[in-house]
């Protein structure tokens, strides 16, 4: 146990066995759960495959005060070098229930958004091809409004099942999430602790081939303009909702191709930030702080993030 460890990690591994019937492993490394491959060690690191055990951590941890930090796929965030303190929490919870006469899915928010848009595809359901695109979770896109290739939850999400702190599991429709360009509540002080259960979206019939033919499409678009295979955290900065992308005023700013360590801004897609191998969340912060300089000096705008750098600050 280092100087830094949680205090309480002990007895939270006893609890998370004893109360839901988790064995929690001890200072496990987080950069071989996040898509951009960093990331120092959780003091506490668990799995959880459905919805009961989901529901049964955030009660204990709320009710006891422990830290606790959701990751789905681990593709939108950097995880400091320090690593997380507390309990970190790796969501599988992945249940599905299809209604493809009325034109829902109702799914847990461990869904990866890839299954979510073969799933509604093999029903015949059309709205959500544009999840291929998002490499998260559903829990994830819920918070964030994910959205690409011209759709985003707003379009499709019907209604949320959330835990709240000192309220309990309770379900709110979409028009209570204040949605807005990858933006809702659960950024807002409004939302702080609550967390994402699942979720049911609205879709319409379609033909299952123009469906496919579509996906597909998607696929390829991503093979042809996006860094795929090469460890990232996917699109780093928000686009500004006038003038030109993010990636095109990083790449006017001369910065495609710069590198910091072994983070790269890759010179197929200016908007992602690669690890190539060695890289260190503080070397991709670098770079990326660099990117918001750099196109402020250049262009006069400020690049808001769209990834989150979370953790402990290095010693």
């Amino acid at each position: 146990m280092t100087e830094t460890t949680w205090g309480a990690r002990d007895e939270a591994a006893r609890e998370l066995e004893r109360r839901v019937g988790l064995r929690a492993e001890r200072d496990a490394l987080l950069a071989e759960h996040t898509t951009m491959r960093v990331g120092g060690p959780a003091d506490l690191l668990i799995t959880v495959r459905d919805r009961f055990t989901l529901r049964g951590v955030v009660r204990l941890a709320q009710s006891k005060g422990w830290p606790l930090r959701i990751l789905g796929r681990g593709s939108n965030v950097v995880v400091s070098d320090a690593g997380i303190r507390g309990i970190v929490l790796l969501n599988r919870s992945a249940g599905v229930t299809i209604d493809a006469g009325a034109g829902t899915i109702n799914a847990d928010s461990g869904l990866s958004m890839a299954k979510l848009s073969t799933l509604a595809a093999d029903a015949g359901l059309t709205g959500a091809e544009f999840a291929l695109a998002i490499p998260g979770n559903l829990g994830g896109a819920v918070w964030a409004n994910a959205g690409a290739h011209g759709g985003e939850m707003s379009q499709i999400l019907q209604r949320v099942a959330i835990m709240r702190p000192d309220v309990g599991e309770e379900e709110i429709t979409a028009d209570a999430l204040n949605l807005s360009y990858r933006h809702s509540r659960f950024k807002e002080e409004v939302g702080r602790g609550e967390v994402v259960l699942g979720a049911t979206m609205l879709l319409h019939a379609g033909e299952p081939t123009e469906i496919k033919a579509r996906l597909e499409e998607i696929r390829r678009w991503r093979r042809e303009h996006q860094p795929l295979g090469i460890p990232s955290a996917g699109s780093v900065f928000r686009n500004p909702p006038a003038g030109p992308s993010a990636g095109a005023l990083i790449e006017a700013a001369g910065l495609k191709g710069r590198t910091i360590g072994g983070a790269e801004v890759s010179t197929m897609h200016a908007n992602w930030i690669l690890n190539r191998g060695g890289a260190t969340a503080a070397a991709i912060r670098e770079l990326h702080d660099l990117c918001i300089r750099e196109v402020q000096q250049h262009a006069g705008l400020t690049l808001e993030s769209e990834i989150q750098f979370i953790g402990e600050e290095p010693a």
